[in-house]
């Protein structure tokens, strides 16, 4: 059985109840969602609580999920994973400002957000800083694509758009970023 088939029957038996089935649909997406939540998140444990949010949401919803195809399949599980960022965001900016309100420093508040950053060797360090600079759409079609491996189907499905628009916002984000790289980075990296 190869690894569509078996994706699409652990989904059904999944949303019949299975629990073994549904252990391989977590096994299937654990790691592809994952590097996207931490990209997104930039932190290790903020990013696997909603991992596991995320997967109890997919749990709940797979009974109403109707399995046409794969590329359909993880636009679901990317759709209901961006739902948690941002209800996640939405807690941490609320934490902090509970935390600015009651200790009255924003200076501790800053310290906190560059702690979770982690250090990269130089290149690692040019590309992170240049993807700081992209909005939020470039950046997030760019870590879907390359950190999480979506297909261009499954990020529209994703992110709810067209295909073609993921395609187009895709080309358009790697121009951006090309902007902000040396042009030795990018003639080695992204011709």
């Amino acid at each position: 059985m190869d690894t569509s088939s078996a994706l699409v029957s652990s989904v059904q038996k999944a949303a019949q109840g299975d629990r073994a089935a549904f252990r391989a649909v977590f096994d299937a997406g654990n790691d592809k969602l994952f590097h996207y939540l931490l990209g997104q998140l930039k932190n290790r444990e903020e990013a696997l609580d909603v991992l596991q949010e995320t997967f109890i949401e997919i749990w709940r919803a797979l009974p109403k999920f109707r399995y046409r195809s794969e590329e359909e399949f993880w636009g679901f599980v990317f759709t209901i994973a961006r739902r948690k960022i941002f209800a996640s965001r939405k807690r941490s900016a609320r934490r902090k400002h509970i935390d600015v309100v009651d200790n009255n420093s924003l200076d501790l508040l800053s310290a906190e957000n560059t702690e979770h950053i982690p250090t990269y060797p130089d290149n690692h360090h040019l590309l992170l800083h240049a993807l700081a600079k992209l909005g939020e759409t470039s950046r997030e079609i760019l870590k879907l694509r390359y950190w999480s491996e979506l297909s261009f189907k499954e990020i529209a499905l994703a992110t709810e758009t067209s295909e073609n628009a993921a395609k187009v916002r895709h080309h358009r984000a790697i121009k951006e970023l090309q902007t902000y790289l040396p042009k030795h980075y990018v003639d080695q990296r992204l011709v």
